[in-house]
C-alpha cells in the first residue's frame, strides 16, 4: 500500500447514470487491455 491507497472501494456510478444517462459496461479485463494498447501506441513503446 502507498500513501493515499484505499483497501477497498464501493464506487457507485448511479448518479452519473441519472445525470447524463451514461452507464459504464466495459469489463475490467477489456478496459485494461485497451489502455495497454493505447499506451504502447501513444508513447511508441515496443
Amino acid at each position: 500500500m502507498q500513501p493515499g491507497d484505499v483497501p477497498a472501494t464501493s464506487a457507485d456510478t448511479s448518479e452519473l447514470h441519472e445525470w447524463v444517462g451514461f452507464k459504464p459496461d466495459t469489463p475490467v479485463e477489456v478496459g485494461v487491455q485497451r489502455f495497454y494498447d493505447w499506451y504502447r501506441a501513444h508513447y511508441r513503446v515496443n
